[in-house]
């Protein structure tokens, strides 16, 4: 017959093999980002007609994201847009300056500020806008905009670049680090952040106007395979998908995370 000490001791090491059996392991947490350029300031040759934010709101709810950026857009497609994310969803809008003027600039029709939209499904807790202290010599002041979750604390960022390489990836360099983590409360390097939109730049090794260019230590990229990248630290990559869109010159770009 064994001891009664070396029983309890199997006994005990039986029941915690047992326990740790059943706990189950710590499931990541999904996190979708789409982005799309909807090309609806009544401006440029690819507008249509305003049928972009329809097409945009069923995909958004085709694609359930937990972000949304939205470049070429009016101050007045943001509510239906945002009201397709989710009851708790928020935005806010980089207003685009017009050089000649000093004042916002406008879409046609009387549809208000043109622009980009950042959109969080879970609510806002803070955010902020502003335009580069780089700029070409067009009217367009090129502007971004950031938002902090409400719930889960990451932060988002939108932006829509220059036209012109160099003066893209300068405007870049200026988001990217700096402005985005101006928006982490706690400065954790664990902090989560996403920087979403149509940044004018191609991924082209060997080239000075690389979108690699603008990606610091520590963060990632990825592209649409031609000017549409999401920007991001401490998130694990998943998957990437385009989906094509008739009613602008973009195809929505979605990219998959986890927690």
């Amino acid at each position: 017959m064994g001891s009664p000490r070396r029983t309890t001791g199997l006994l005990l090491a039986a029941l915690l093999l047992s326990a740790s059996a059943v706990v189950p392991a710590h499931a990541a947490t999904a996190f979708k980002v789409l982005q799309m350029n909807l090309c609806n300031s009544g401006i440029a040759g690819c507008y249509q007609n305003g049928l972009a934010v329809g097409e945009a709101v069923t995909m958004i709810q085709n694609r359930q994201p937990d972000v949304v950026s939205v470049n070429e857009v009016c101050l007045s497609d943001l509510p239906a847009l945002t009201a397709a994310v989710g009851t708790s969803a928020r935005y806010q809008f980089a207003f685009v300056r017009n050089r000649s003027t000093g004042s916002d600039y406008q879409c046609t029709a009387g549809r208000g500020a043109y622009g980009s939209g950042i959109i969080v499904k879970e609510g806002i807790a803070t955010s902020g806008t502003g335009v580069y202290a780089a700029q070409d010599g067009g009217t367009e002041m090129r502007a971004w905009a950031c938002a902090l979750s409400a719930v889960r604390g990451f932060t988002a960022c939108t932006t829509h670049l220059s036209t012109t390489g160099t003066t893209a990836l300068a405007q870049c360099r200026e988001l990217v680090p700096a402005t985005v983590l101006s928006y982490d409360p706690t400065a954790s390097p664990s902090t989560r952040h996403v920087v979403v939109g149509d940044l004018n730049l191609k991924y082209s090794p060997g080239s000075t106007t690389n979108a690699q260019n603008c990606v610091p230590s520590g963060w990632f990229r990825k592209g649409d395979g031609d000017v549409q990248h999401v920007v991001a630290r401490t998130l694990a990559f998943v998957s990437t998908q385009t989906y094509t869109m008739r009613r602008t010159d973009h195809p929505a770009f979605v990219v998959n995370y986890t927690f």
